[in-house]
C-alpha cells in the first residue's frame, strides 16, 4: 500500500472519529477528480448500506446532463445509491457561479436529509484559490480563513474530509486506480478568476506561495478568527444590548475598542437586524459605528441617542409589506405565540403609531416605533409593546446568535 493511500485512508479516519457508528454518509459528486476521489475513499471505508451519491445538473451545460449520468453509472458499477438534482431557473448572467452555488447548497440541503452528514470534495487546493481570490478582494479575517471541514446548516451536518490533501494527491490517487474523471470546461475558462489564479499557481510556487504554505496560512487564519470570536463573547455584554429586537451599543466603549472588534460588533447588530448574511463593506461600518448622525445601512437604520448609545433598528421600507400570519415568526425576529391565525404580525407603521397615544413615554425614536412588531386583527390594532400599546409580553423576540 503507498504512501498516499495510506494518506487518504488516514483523512478519512481521522474525519469520521468522533461520529456515531452506522452513521448514513452522503457524499455529493460532480464529477471532478477532487469528488470522485471521495467518492472511492469512502466507499472503501463506510459499509456500503450507509453510503449514497448525489450530483446537481445546473443546467447550463449540455454536457452537464452526461457527466451527471457518469457518475450514475459510476455508482451503479460500484454499488452505491445515487441521484441526480436537476437545478431550474438559472440563467447566465452576472454572479452566475454565486447563484450555481447557492442553488446546489439548497437541492443539497434538502437530498441530504435523510443524511447524518453530507461530504463534499474540496481540497487543499481550494482552500488556497479562495484564500487568493478574497486575498485580492481586500478581505479581512473572516474571509482569509480556511474552509470549515466540518458545519451545520439548513439542519443539516456538512463536512470536507480532503482539505488536507492537494488536487494532484488526488488524482494521483485516481490514476493509481484507474479511474478516470469529468473535466468541467469551465475550468480552464481564463474569464474566472479562479482560474487566472490556477493558471498561475506555477508562478505563485517560484515565489514560495505553494497550496501547502497558503493553506497553512488560511489555517492561522482560522484560529484568529476563532480567537475574536472567543474574545468578543466576554466584550459584547459590556456595551451591547437588545432592546426588544432593536441592538444598543455603547458608542463611547465602542470607540475606545480595536478597530476589529468594533467592526465586528457593528457588522454583527447590523446582520441581525437587517436579516443579513453578509456583512457590509469596511467603509460602510466604519461610517456607521463613527455617524453623529441618523444613517441608513444594510436594511436598518443607525441612530445616534442622546444617552450616548447607538441605536441599530430597522429601516421601515425593508419591513412595510411584510406581513406574518399569527403564530408565525416575522422579519426573523418576532413572534406571537398567543394568537392564532386570525390575527396578523406587521410593522407598527405611522398609521398604527397614531393609535398608540402613550408611545413618547417609551422614550424609544419614532423611526424604531414605526418598524416595531405589532399585532392586528383585521383594521384593529390589538397590541404594539414597544409603543406601550396593549400588553408586553404579548410578542416575543427569537435571541441572537451571541444570547444562544
Amino acid at each position: 500500500m503507498s504512501l498516499l493511500v495510506l494518506k487518504i485512508d488516514q483523512a478519512i479516519s481521522d474525519f469520521f472519529c468522533g461520529i456515531k457508528e452506522n452513521c448514513v454518509v452522503g457524499v455529493a459528486v460532480s464529477g471532478g477528480s477532487d469528488s470522485v476521489a471521495l467518492l472511492l475513499a469512502l466507499r472503501k471505508l463506510i459499509p456500503i448500506e450507509n453510503l449514497k451519491a448525489v450530483t446537481v445538473d445546473h443546467g447550463l451545460r449540455t454536457e452537464a446532463a452526461l457527466e451527471a449520468e457518469w457518475v450514475g453509472q459510476l455508482c451503479s458499477t460500484i454499488g452505491i445509491e445515487h441521484n441526480i438534482l436537476k437545478a431550474v431557473d438559472l440563467v447566465p448572467g452576472p454572479n452566475l457561479q454565486a447563484r450555481a452555488r447557492d442553488v446546489r447548497y439548497s437541492l443539497l440541503a434538502k437530498w441530504g436529509q435523510s443524511c447524518d452528514i453530507l461530504c463534499l470534495g474540496h481540497s487543499q487546493t481550494d482552500v488556497a484559490e479562495t484564500f487568493l481570490i478574497r486575498l485580492a478582494r481586500g478581505s479581512g479575517v473572516d474571509g482569509l480563513a480556511s474552509m470549515a471541514a466540518r458545519w451545520e446548516q439548513q439542519d443539516l451536518q456538512w463536512g470536507r474530509p480532503f482539505l488536507g490533501l492537494s488536487r494532484e494527491e488526488l488524482r494521483e490517487y485516481l490514476n493509481s486506480n484507474n479511474q478516470s474523471w469529468c473535466d468541467d470546461p469551465s475550468n480552464v475558462d481564463i474569464k474566472y478568476t479562479r482560474v487566472q489564479i490556477r493558471q498561475s499557481q506555477k508562478q505563485l510556487e517560484q515565489l514560495g506561495l505553494s497550496t501547502a504554505r497558503l493553506s497553512k496560512t488560511a489555517n492561522r487564519m482560522s484560529n484568529v478568527r476563532e480567537a475574536l470570536t472567543f474574545a468578543l463573547k466576554n466584550i459584547r455584554p459590556q456595551l451591547m444590548e437588545n432592546d426588544f429586537g432593536d441592538i444598543l451599543i455603547d458608542h463611547a466603549k465602542l470607540m475606545r475598542l480595536p478597530t476589529e472588534f468594533s467592526e465586528r460588533i457593528m457588522a454583527e447588530a447590523l446582520c441581525w437586524v437587517g436579516q443579513q448574511t453578509y456583512r457590509p463593506r469596511n467603509l460602510a461600518l466604519r461610517r456607521a459605528i463613527v455617524t453623529k448622525t441618523t444613517f441608513s445601512l444594510h436594511g436598518c437604520v443607525v441612530i445616534p441617542q442622546h444617552d450616548n448609545f447607538l441605536r441599530v433598528t430597522r429601516e421601515y421600507k425593508s419591513v412595510e409589506r411584510e406581513v406574518t400570519n399569527c403564530p408565525g415568526v416575522w422579519d426573523g425576529r418576532y413572534f406571537a405565540l398567543n394568537y392564532g391565525k386570525d390575527y396578523k404580525i406587521k410593522s407598527l407603521g405611522k398609521i398604527g403609531l397614531s393609535f398608540c397615544s402613550d408611545w413618547r413615554r417609551t422614550k424609544r425614536p419614532h423611526a424604531a416605533l414605526i418598524v416595531s412588531p405589532s399585532i392586528w386583527q383585521g383594521p384593529k390594532l390589538i397590541s404594539a409593546p414597544l409603543a406601550n400599546f396593549g400588553e408586553k409580553d404579548d410578542v416575543q423576540v427569537v435571541p441572537t446568535p451571541w444570547e444562544l
